[in-house]
């Protein structure tokens, strides 16, 4: 037990490090390039442990590793008489530097997917695309129905199904034929779980969908790579893939609270996601990066929303001065941006709340 929460800790709190780091270095870079001074890069939230100079500016390290930070000159709306100022850049530089670290966290995203593609990665046969080498197929239990007769048997998710009633599986096809053409009476079922052989007996059962069955979902997988260059192509359709649901989730996020005033099931906090990040931490190297690059995709997707206190909201701000032809008050951006940062905080406290419930429960 605490073997397991010390991976959960120090897993997301690596993960959250690389990807919040990976997103300050953007914004960083994209200052540096256009001239804009920058007093701080952190790794780390203070305290402070360390802090050295370079090229005018202070690095720190510091003891709260939840990724890092960057300070500009100017980015609050001061010294914009100054050239090395952020707010005496122009418009589309600003914009430029508040979207670099988005643009990032999409580049660390893309880049882990085509890592993970040249080298090669356990996935449905189903979604794999055109150009994949399909290596190791074998078909997996993808998941269970509460109380269904392969659950009763102790049937697990990632269990590999080797036969059932003495019939080899090849594909997923052929575990509900077999199934049915069992029906009445007990089957064996012989699984493959971590290097182990199991054998248990299922009793096919009518389920609720009206078939008889044994209330497992199966999915026939493989390791499928791509040569290197289909590697690109399969990352950036991937990337867009991600993108799009994660866009689409929100979508049905933001619909249902302001219609209901109620959180979408399966929304998760830090906490939710330490516990995911622990779990496929667990199942190995290669899964983990995959959750890293859906991450990394979603960091970006989030902060470039048009709400202030977020990348995507300080943009905004800058498009509107572009329209207007004059900057909004500084005080009237700082109120905006204060209001956005503590109905983010309320959002994420209710989240943590429900996902620390979840886990007593």
């Amino acid at each position: 037990m605490i073997g397991s929460f010390l991976v959960s800790v120090l897993s997301f709190v690596a993960v959250l490090f690389v990807l919040v780091l990976v997103h300050e270095w953007g914004h960083f870079f994209a200052a540096r390039r256009f001239g804009v001074r920058v007093y701080e890069f952190g790794f780390g939230f203070p305290p402070r442990i360390k802090a050295w100079m370079r090229h005018g500016t202070e690095y720190t390290a510091n003891w709260i590793p939840l990724g890092g930070f960057v300070r500009l000159k100017g980015e609050d709306g001061s010294d914009a008489h100054d050239a090395d100022s952020f707010a005496h850049k122009k418009a589309w530089q600003r914009l430029v530097i508040l979207l670099a670290g988005v643009v990032m966290n999409f580049v660390l995203g893309f880049a882990v997917y085509v890592g993970l593609f040249i080298h090669g990665v356990d996935m449905p046969i189903a979604v794999a695309r055109d150009g994949a080498i399909i290596e190791n197929s074998r078909v997996i239990v993808g998941g269970l129905i509460p109380d269904s007769p392969a659950a009763r048997a102790g049937l697990q998710p990632g269990d590999q199904i080797l036969n059932i009633a003495g019939m080899p599986i090849t594909r997923d096809a052929d575990v509900p034929t077999i199934v049915q053409s069992n029906a009445g009476r007990a089957i064996p079922v012989v699984v493959s779980r971590k290097g182990a052989t199991l054998e248990t007996m299922v009793q096919p059962a009518l389920l609720e969908t009206g078939s008889v069955g044994i209330g497992v979902r199966v999915l026939s997988v493989a390791r499928v790579s791509y040569p290197i260059g289909r590697a690109f192509v399969a990352a950036a359709a991937e990337t867009g893939d991600v993108s799009l649901i994660i866009f689409k989730t929100l979508g049905t996020i933001v619909g249902k609270l302001f219609t209901s005033g109620e959180l979408q099931e399966g929304v998760s906090g830090p906490v939710g996601i330490a516990v995911v990040t622990g779990k496929v931490a667990q199942a190995g190297w290669a899964p983990l990066l995959q959750l890293v690059a859906m991450l990394s995709i979603n960091l970006g997707i989030l902060n470039v929303l048009p709400i202030p206190a977020l990348d995507g909201g300080r943009a905004v701000f800058v498009l509107l001065e572009k329209v207007i032809g004059r900057g909004m008050r500084a005080r009237v951006e700082r109120v905006a941006q204060l209001v956005g940062f503590v109905l983010l905080i309320t959002l994420v406290l209710a989240v943590t709340y429900r996902d620390i419930l979840g886990l007593i429960n």
